[in-house]
């Protein structure tokens, strides 16, 4: 990724602790990189170490590209101070990860602006996106991109951000102990959203009560004087939140939320929603977005009165402005909706889309295609079959891709299915299948499962097999 903003060696050498070794300690550097492929010149080279590369091995590449420095942890082979020009920067850290955290850490600050910091087992890039879109109807605001949420993404978007941002919108995300922790101590959060708390990537969190933990970090982190914004309905979230000194601003459909949806109504695309904060009610008109969305909007909303705007003046801009951003998208094929949610699945999420599938009253016959939910540990077999359950109250047919089609289908049972070893089998067999003769009448398909199946090409194949 390349960073468009002017850094000072002198700056770099204070906040990451680091030794400069050539070059000038008033030199300042266009922008910075950590990708030989696309670094301009001018640029300062940050030299990341990662599964598969050592961006040590790239520094000639990166100085032959128009690199005016160097940040390194080792001398890489055939790398020779005395060979570089004077007016190359090189400065030596203890690890070039944990530095970039560090100089991040020393932007923000310089910056002195607002951070929302939202993390989360389901709905937080959701969030992030309803936040931002929300937010800036008001302030000069930043998000992060994409999925730059790890140790890489978020202190690049925070190097990102120009002075003048009055608010930057990041989403954190983890998959080990302790990620959410070093994120939110780099980005000291003056606003931080749980969005819940779900079973995701217990390969390396552990538990249900580890991934509440690793979570609730960012709480810890939280400025002492800012809002913590969470999901109410999760009770075990709910108590673990009691003890934070901050703030709070809970959402939910249950009663006690501080900010509560009530009174849901489908009409045809339209669904209705009154939102009510504390004793403050607003009805809103919105697209059929799903439930589950609803949640990602309250917390959207909910950040917003935590920056003292109104609800009034959020519900306008919702209604007229703000477009009600969902990762998952919905595709009419005559009289088949084919909804794509093929960006990752863990059971929250896994059940969250099929009681969206359940909504779709125009479609009275609906169809599922689900691909294993990886990195669920011993629990996998359980998480599985649950979402199996929750399958055959929705669905009248099934496809099954992956390891743990098996469990799926164990629970899905008496109702039809079939399973697939891999997402390759499955679209050779949707070749023979003819989707087109075997369903009649109005027919939603749901399509999901982790990233890893790759499941968008079951999505590209269905679209090409119902034009």
């Amino acid at each position: 990724m390349n960073v468009e903003n002017v850094f000072f060696t002198e700056d770099i050498i204070r906040a990451t602790s680091g030794m400069l070794l050539n070059g000038d300690m008033g030199s300042s550097f266009r922008g910075l990189s950590t990708d030989t492929r696309i670094i301009k010149p001018g640029y300062l080279f940050w030299a990341l170490k990662g599964m598969n590369f050592d961006g040590h091995d790239f520094w000639k590449e990166a100085i032959e590209k128009g690199a005016k420095g160097l940040v390194i942890s080792r001398f890489s082979s055939g790398f020779r101070l005395e060979d570089l020009p004077k007016t190359i920067s090189v400065i030596l850290v203890k690890d070039t990860l944990s530095a970039l955290g560090d100089f991040a850490k020393f932007w923000r600050k310089k910056l002195n602006c607002v951070v929302v910091a939202i993390t989360g087992s389901c709905g937080k890039t959701t969030t992030k996106e309803l936040t931002f879109e929300i937010l800036s109807r008001f302030f000069q605001t930043f998000k992060n991109l994409a999925n730059y949420n790890n140790l890489i993404g978020v202190p690049l978007s925070i190097l990102s951000m120009k002075e003048g941002t009055e608010v930057g919108v990041l989403e954190l995300g983890t998959n080990a102990p302790g990620e959410i922790a070093r994120l939110s101590e780099i980005v000291f959060p003056q606003v931080s959203v749980i969005t819940c708390v779900y079973p995701a990537h217990l390969e390396g969190l552990g538990s249900l009560e580890g991934i509440l933990e690793e979570k609730l970090s960012i709480f810890k982190n939280t400025d002492l004087n800012g809002k913590l914004v969470y999901f109410y309905d999760q009770e075990p979230l709910r108590e673990k939140v009691k003890v934070f000194k901050q703030e709070k601003i809970s959402f939910g459909f249950e009663e006690g939320a501080d900010l509560r949806a009530k009174n849901l109504e489908l009409d045809k695309d339209k669904l209705k929603v009154e939102i009510a904060f504390k004793t403050h009610k607003k009805s809103l008109i919105l697209p059929q977005i799903g439930k589950h969305n609803v949640l990602n909007l309250l917390a959207a909303i909910a950040v917003g009165l935590s920056l003292n705007l109104d609800l009034d003046s959020i519900a306008e801009k919702i209604e007229k402005e703000v477009p009600l951003y969902q990762r998952a998208k919905c595709y009419k094929k005559g009289r088949f909706l084919i909804i794509d949610d093929t960006y990752n699945a863990n059971p929250g999420s896994m059940k969250a889309s099929l009681e969206w599938l359940r909504s779709f009253s125009d479609y009275p016959q609906k169809i599922v295609i689900l691909g294993d939910m990886l990195e669920l540990g011993p629990e996998s077999k359980r998480y599985h079959e649950e979402v199996g359950d929750l399958a055959k109250q929705v669905a009248d047919q099934a496809y099954f891709i992956g390891e743990n089609a098996k469990f799926y289908a164990a629970t899905f049972s008496p109702k039809p299915w079939e399973v697939f070893a891999t997402t390759e089998e499955f679209l050779e067999a949707l070749r023979f299948l003819r989707i087109k003769d075997l369903f009649f009448g109005n027919t939603a398909i749901l399509v999901k499962g982790s990233r890893g199946l790759r499941l968008e090409r079951v999505v590209e194949r269905l679209l090409e097999e119902l034009e």
